[in-house]
């Protein structure tokens, strides 16, 4: 709607409290301060997200607030595009000090992975296969990220959305040399909360904004499928042998590389540098050849978006989450921590 855009161009950031965006590194990365610890620790003691002590990282200045308003503003630029296409890239919205940042504690999660880390691929394969899930619940740099960092203001914006929650975020490491593609598949096909189905006030508010952390060439890039976010959504399958997931009652994907083939869709590809994200819908179908590198994939519920009772085989985020089908995210914070607001 008209006034939903104009308030984008306006973007006046609202956060729970006045700290809690002042905190964007400007200053060396060699980590992040005392006072981006303690605002990611905003949350009750019952958050889900990871705390840290206020002295184990150590920086100075910190200034949040201006690049979110920015990567906000960018992404609104860009809104028409990920409406149309499902996908859009923003350029230059994550600052170098958080590449260094997350680069680093991707190190840390591959030495101490979590319950879902795994490493893939075939062992004769030149380069890593590494995915994990979840690594704020437990490590302070993805924690900081999420919560302050620009990727919230960027869902928001594409998505119109006053309110931005957490869902989750993913780390995938995928080096040049990797044989095993990456499936077909829609990100929301493998999560517990959907748009609620009884509220047609909102389209689909759910979007994934994926950060390089390496430069990435087009043809190393995930590939997408153009349009497919009006698709609904289709049975999500495991990256580690492709196989379907079990009793969710979702269709098939099809066959995007042959319909790709026979002109039937367009896969897009796209060149970045660190400091771009990629944007895109929860239905929009992507997967693919390529290795691009070293990525993090942070989650995120604008208006409208309720939980999930959804059957079958495994679902994120994970753990007991407390509510039910239809229930809004805001019945389970801790989980769900608010990120952005306006």
């Amino acid at each position: 709607p008209e006034q939903s855009v104009m308030l984008w161009v306006n973007l006046v950031v609202c956060i729970s409290t006045s700290s809690r965006r002042e905190i964007l590194t400007r200053g060396p990365a060699t980590a992040i301060s005392a006072a981006l610890l303690a605002a990611s620790s905003y949350n009750s003691e019952s958050s889900w997200l990871c705390k840290t002590s206020l002295t184990a990282l150590d920086v100075s200045e910190l200034h949040c607030k201006q690049d979110a308003v920015a990567a906000a503003t960018a992404a609104n630029d860009r809104r028409e595009v990920y409406e149309r296409d499902g996908v859009a890239v923003v350029r230059g919205v994550v600052n170098m000090q958080w590449i260094e940042i997350l680069r680093r504690a991707c190190e840390t999660a591959q030495d101490e992975p979590g319950p879902a880390g795994t490493f893939l691929g075939a062992p004769e394969d030149a380069g890593t296969f590494f995915t994990d899930l979840e690594m704020a619940r437990r490590i302070p740099e993805f924690a900081a990220f999420a919560l302050h960092g620009p990727c919230a203001a960027i869902a928001g914006a594409v998505t119109c959305s006053r309110t931005v929650r957490y869902l989750y975020d993913q780390l995938f490491i995928k080096e040049c040399g990797v044989s095993l593609p990456t499936p077909w598949h829609q990100d929301g096909g493998y999560w517990r909360v959907r748009q609620h189905p009884g509220n047609t006030a909102y389209s689909n508010t759910l979007a994934s904004v994926f950060v390089p952390l390496d430069n990435v060439k087009e043809e190393d890039c995930l590939a997408f499928a153009i349009g497919s976010q009006t698709w609904p959504l289709h049975n999500p399958q495991h990256f580690v042998d492709g196989s379907p997931y079990v009793g969710t009652s979702l269709p098939a994907m099809p066959d995007l590389d042959a319909m790709a083939a026979e002109g039937e869709l367009s896969l897009q590809q796209f060149a970045l540098a660190p400091g771009d994200v990629l944007v895109f819908s929860s239905t929009t179908a992507h997967g693919g050849r390529g290795n691009w590198g070293r990525a993090l994939s942070t989650r995120w519920a604008g208006d409208g978006v309720a939980y999930w009772d959804r059957p079958g085989e495994g679902a994120v985020p994970t753990g007991e989450l407390g509510l039910l089908d239809g229930q809004p995210l805001s019945r389970n914070a801790a989980a769900f921590p608010q990120a952005w607001h306006m």
